[in-house]
């Protein structure tokens, strides 16, 4: 909660808390119970309420009985009173009033006398500190240091989750430069949460005031979960997103039910700059497990293909598995009995055009969309693809460099382009993936240039273009076309803007019902977005904008979750663009209740953008990275959508798909469905329910087959 305004405490603050009739160690200040004032800045709060609240009465001191040496210890307060005792029964938390900023800080728990009868838990800020300690005769104190962010005003050190805890000292210190130091925003699941799925993924939004999360200094001992109950380590993979904006560890197996874990980060991370983060850490409890059988299960075969950074993949017309890669060789696989994949034929077509046409970071070009022609055949396929310049790490990829085209002839050699020019983010936001219509036309995925709408440095300060953060719809028929300096708008324009603020669709699906299905990408916190100027630009009059006005917002501290949008024509879904008149973030916040997809940033009151399509927005997950996805054919799962989520849960998550467009029922965990390793692409081979999974994170392709019911 925010601070009353005041003069806040003083770091260093060192707390000894103890009976009223008893001084302090020396050094210290002696907390025994008062509530929180702003004169004092520093004091106790109701547990729930966070309000001030008196414990006068729960401090204790053990000596000289105890005789315990150390003065600070033979003190304590009793932050949960048990019932028979003298003093204030409510249970309070412990704050004091500082400047936001990093801060270690030091708790000791325990009791110097005989007894032996707690449970201590201490959190400080959104951290663990100690979990579960129960004393004994020989072993009666623990102490725990950790560096927390305090963001509110508020320095908080609670005993939530504890019986009995006893608070005997607290040491509170300043970290200098902490605003230069990367850091923990938050984490999901949240420290204390229970009842977390046993499929979860650990996420942690950063403050990153120098550009991302190193990569390279993601490890198993740089971050971590073990097991609470008695240290045991889990085995885990640990990434980032393409933006380096997150660090999630996914377990390779379901956790246990009803168990404890610690999840840690330490200093051995770093961001792209070398700069060590803020240690992390905090503990969630698992749920009691889902009920297993009678539902839809795969057996997996993992690495039936390897040794690439495959990202896409598609069956074709000639019955082969065709796989694109990051650095823009195309696998093309016969498919064995059972599913199996053969020796591959590896067409480098994309990567000789480029080569031959000297483009900036050839001869690689990541490949993320394909998709064959409807009039390809056996024998005379046509494969149409988009190709991007690979990013490899820098923040130096050239704008304008994403292209589509189109590959055709013997061994798929010859490659026509057919749009370049397209607009490209620093990082990986590129031209994604393809879908050919119902009506003939080509719909293409264009992802955005930053994080939340404006220019943000974590994103290389590159502002949005006209065609950038849309789904856009081609004339297959075109021209090739350089869309650098291009006019969706003129008539007869043969690349035209479908639908606008989706922020990075990686996949295109049209669903049998008509319906064009795109999993989206939300943004990591941190972003910007843009304000509208007081004078609105002509792009306004063009689509008739006339509000609402809305103020930029400079590092929005929540992140969005990310979506499966339901997409349809002249819509738009929440990725500001002021290129096209498009300003508010996601669902604005209309009112003083909770609303969808709501940015509390905005002040209450901010409308949506008129064109906002809620009813086609659906809950992917926070942090899901929802990547691939298919309309699975045949079996249990027919007609549903299947969408791999390349971070949280790293897993495919399915929803049921209504003859009228609507989403229901998100569900995890089928068997079959998770422990992956990134991955990031799924199709069906249709004649036997297969389906096939790029693991991008094992450079492999793994195969899924149906389990006979």
């Amino acid at each position: 909660m925010p601070a009353t305004p005041a003069t806040a405490a003083v770091a260093p603050l060192k707390v000894d808390f103890s009976d009223a009739g008893t001084a302090p160690a020396a050094g210290y200040v002696r907390d025994s119970g008062g509530a929180f004032t702003a004169a004092r800045g520093y004091g106790w709060v109701d547990l729930g309420e966070r309000t001030p609240v008196d414990l006068t009465g729960n401090g204790r001191n053990r000596n000289p009985a105890a005789g315990q040496a150390d003065q600070r210890l033979a003190t304590f307060m009793h932050a949960q009173l048990p019932a028979g005792s003298a003093g204030v029964k409510t249970p309070g938390a412990w704050e004091a009033a500082l400047p936001n900023g990093l801060y270690t800080v030091t708790v000791a728990v325990g009791d110097a006398g005989t007894a032996v009868d707690s449970t201590h838990w201490v959190s400080i800020e959104d951290q663990n500190a100690v979990a579960a300690f129960k004393p004994s005769s020989a072993t009666k104190f623990a102490t725990a240091t950790r560096t927390v962010r305090v963001a509110d005003g508020r320095l908080t050190i609670s005993p939530a989750g504890g019986v009995n805890t006893k608070v005997a000292y607290a040491d509170i210190a300043a970290v200098a430069g902490s605003e230069s130091i990367p850091a923990v925003r938050t984490s999901t699941p949240a420290n204390g949460a229970t009842g977390v799925p046993l499929t979860t993924s650990i996420v942690e939004d950063l403050v990153l005031p120098n550009g991302g999360v190193r990569a390279a200094s993601l490890s198993g001992s740089t971050v971590t979960l073990t097991r609470l109950s008695d240290g045991a380590p889990v085995a885990a993979t640990v990434i980032t997103s393409g933006g380096g904006d997150v660090i999630n560890l996914s377990p390779t197996a379901p956790l246990a039910p009803l168990t404890a874990y610690r999840f840690t980060v330490t200093s051995g991370v770093t961001d792209v700059t070398g700069k060590p983060f803020a240690p992390y850490s905090m503990v969630f409890t698992t749920a009691s497990g889902n009920p297993t059988g009678g539902g839809p299960a795969f057996d997996k075969t993992v690495g039936v293909a390897t040794g690439a950074p495959f990202t896409t993949v598609v069956k074709g017309p000639d019955g082969r598995l065709y796989a694109g890669t990051l650095d823009g060789r195309i696998f093309r696989f016969p498919i064995g009995a059972g599913g199996t994949l053969g020796t591959p034929t590896i067409i480098s077509t994309v990567r000789a055009n480029a080569a031959a046409l000297g483009l900036p970071g050839a001869a690689a070009r990541t490949v993320i969309g394909m998709v064959f022609d409807p009039a390809s055949t056996a024998t005379a396929p046509i494969l149409w693809v988009t190709d991007n310049y690979e990013y490899v790490g820098p923040l130096d990829v050239p704008d304008w460099s994403g292209r589509i085209g189109r590959l055709s002839g013997p061994d798929l050699g010859t490659y026509t382009p057919v749009v370049t020019g397209l607009p490209r983010s620093v990082k990986d936001h590129e031209t994604n993936s393809l879908a050919f219509g119902p009506d003939g036309a080509l719909y293409v995925s264009q992802g955005a240039n930053n994080a939340m709408g404006a220019a943000d440095s974590t994103w290389g300060n590159r502002p949005e273009r006209l065609l950038s953060a849309a789904i856009l719809r081609l004339d297959p028929a075109a021209q090739p076309l350089d869309v650098q300096n291009y006019d969706p708008y003129a008539a007869n324009a043969p690349l035209t803007l479908y639908a606008t603020g989706v922020r990075n669709a990686f996949d295109l699906v049209w669903h049998r019902n008509g319906h064009l299905y795109a999993p989206t990408n939300g943004s990591a916190a941190g972003g910007n977005t843009p304000a509208t100027p007081a004078t609105l630009p002509p792009a306004c009059a063009r689509r008739g904008y006339t509000g609402p006005a809305v103020p930029a917002l400079t590092n929005v501290p929540t992140a969005e979750t990310d979506y499966v949008f339901d997409v349809r024509a002249g819509r738009y879904y929440g990725h500001p663009n002021p290129a096209r008149c498009e300003w508010v973030l996601a669902g604005g916040n209309p009112t003083a209740s909770t609303d969808p997809f709501q940015v509390g940033a905005y002040p209450v009151g901010t409308s949506p953008d008129p064109n906002f399509d809620l009813a086609g927005m659906y809950d992917a997950g926070l942090h899901a990275s929802a990547n691939g996805a298919i309309e699975y054919r045949g079996g249990q799962l027919d007609g549903k959508l299947l969408v791999v989520r390349y971070s949280a849960g790293q897993d495919i998550e399915t929803f049921d798909v209504a003859a009228s467009g609507a989403l229901s029922n998100r569900r995890t965990g089928i068997t079959g469905f998770t422990g992956f390793s990134q991955p990031l692409d799924v199709t069906q081979d249709l004649a036997t329910g297969n389906l096939y999974v790029t693991e991008l994170g094992a450079s492999r392709i793994t195969l899924l087959k149906p389990r006979a019911q």
